[in-house]
């Protein structure tokens, strides 16, 4: 699941690049929100998946 959400941030990071280059569009700035909301979510996932599993 970490790999996951390392892949959620990078995907983020590349979005919000092509977004600042781009005529700043909301749209782009929601996905990059989205984007970092899962990788938080994949993160705390796999935190309690972890404590279940000690």
């Amino acid at each position: 699941m970490r790999n996951m959400a390392c892949r959620a941030v990078a995907q983020a990071s590349l979005v919000a690049t092509t977004a600042s280059l781009d005529d700043e569009q909301p749209w782009p700035l929601l996905l990059v929100a989205g984007w970092l909301t899962t990788a938080s979510d994949l993160v705390q996932q796999a935190d309690a998946l972890e404590a279940v599993l000690v």
